[in-house]
């Protein structure tokens, strides 16, 4: 797709281009970090215990659908113009390319729901984030990252609050596609107005110069540095309220989840602002925004480090992350093949699945990478962008792709998210 840069865009999964052509290397990495994440986050066993392996397979939950949604971002600004934002035909090109990859994403996502498998599958919320994404691509790094840091102060007590005040109100939270558009920006797993704050943040590094040294180091001790100031602070303020178990008490008798529809109106006692001060998997809070956003982007920064030595040790983790598109959904319909067959995937005794799933998955990324280059969905959403902006895009332009889409993670019952 034509930019205001002379240098052609940086392909995401699905692009038209030659599978190494143009790549960031760094990039790749993080996101087959990310999808790899998410296969522990759904298939490892894990704990709480930092002396065990397992303890430390706990840091995928949460974390890995975070850095995904971060990576997003970063590939969604190289292949909008890198550090030249498109203006004119270039920018309504993208918006186009954009769009039918977000159409796209729904029609898949709506093929894997179709499985029932107890993951809560982001891929329709991935397609939100590119749609809200639109409005941003014009922007430059400074800017994004306020929009950032604005979405993830105040995205936060919207995403708490704003169900239960609908509830108390006796409005119905969406139980179908007609509430699709609260769902995905409220209510649902991955509510667009916190997890939008991830997508900006990588998209401001998207925009910047991925080359220099000072970038990396900045990102890895920013943003390591963040998340250890955030886990500090939360740690402190979640003990002032009484430690994790009282703040989950208290939502058992102040929050309609649990007291049920139409019990409580609004001059009941309301959940106590201290849950916004948990840093844990998937509690949409401050602290967690800034405290796993920053260990997304401190890994990010890791991985720019490692594309360029370590680029040819690291190639299979690459390759992963080359074709996330195609390895996330294979990996859902693992998930249903093997819970089908009588073994039940989301639960295993042992971490045997997941090193085989890991084992696999590198080997066969690799593999198809070496002799055809792009995964096979990758291909398939290349061909569908350059056939939509063919026709409806200004000037007939070649397409950008987006990054590749994240994951979910846990909950037995409950889906299971990354």
């Amino acid at each position: 797709m034509p930019t205001s840069s002379a240098r052609p865009p940086a392909p995401g999964p699905g692009t038209a281009q030659a599978p190494h052509e143009g790549r960031v290397p760094g990039v790749d990495i993080a996101r087959g970090l990310a999808v790899l994440g998410m296969f522990t986050a759904h298939v490892g066993v894990t704990s709480a215990d930092l002396a065990t392996l397992e303890g430390w397979l706990g840091f995928s939950h949460g974390r890995s659908s975070i850095l995904f949604a971060t990576v997003a971002g970063v590939s969604l600004g190289l292949a909008t113009g890198r550090q030249e934002p498109p203006s004119g035909a270039g920018l309504a090109a993208a918006r186009v390319a954009i769009l039918a990859r977000a159409v796209a994403l729904l029609g898949l996502v709506a093929v894997l729901d179709l499985l029932g498998t107890r993951v809560a599958l982001i891929l329709g919320f991935y397609a939100a984030y590119f749609v809200l994404a639109l409005p941003f691509l014009r922007l430059r790094p400074a800017q994004l990252a306020s929009c950032a840091v604005v979405i993830g102060v105040a995205g936060p007590p919207i995403a708490y609050y704003g169900p239960e005040a609908l509830a108390r109100l006796g409005l119905r939270l969406p139980r179908d596609g007609s509430g699709a558009f609260t769902d995905f920006l409220l209510t649902g797993h991955y509510p667009a107005v916190v997890w939008m704050a991830f997508v900006l943040a990588g998209l401001a590094v998207g925009r910047s110069d991925l080359r220099r040294a000072g970038l990396r180091l900045g990102l890895v001790g920013g943003g390591f540095g963040v998340a250890f100031v955030c886990a500090l602070v939360s740690a402190g303020m979640t003990a002032a309220g009484g430690g994790r178990a009282a703040v989950e008490a208290n939502l058992q008798g102040t929050t309609t989840a649990w007291a049920g529809p139409g019990t409580l109106g609004l001059g009941d006692p309301w959940p106590t602002p201290h849950y916004l001060w948990l840093d844990g998997p998937h509690d949409d809070t401050m602290l967690e925004v800034f405290g796993s956003g920053g260990f997304a982007l401190g890994l990010i920064g890791l991985c720019l480090f490692a594309g360029g030595a370590g680029a040819r040790v690291l190639a299979p983790l690459a390759a992963v992350g080359s074709m996330a598109l195609t390895v996330y959904s294979a990996q859902i319909v693992a998930i249903w093949a093997v819970t089908e067959s009588g073994f039940d995937l989301l639960d295993p005794p042992t971490n045997g699945p997941l090193g085989w799933m890991v084992l696999i998955t590198l080997a066969a990324a690799t593999l198809w990478r070496a002799l055809f280059g792009q995964g096979p969905l990758e291909r398939v959403f290349a061909a569908w962008v350059r056939w939509v902006t063919g026709r409806v895009g200004p000037g007939r332009a070649t397409p950008p792709t987006g990054a590749t889409p994240p994951s979910p993670v846990r909950g037995v019952p409950r889906p299971r998210r990354s």
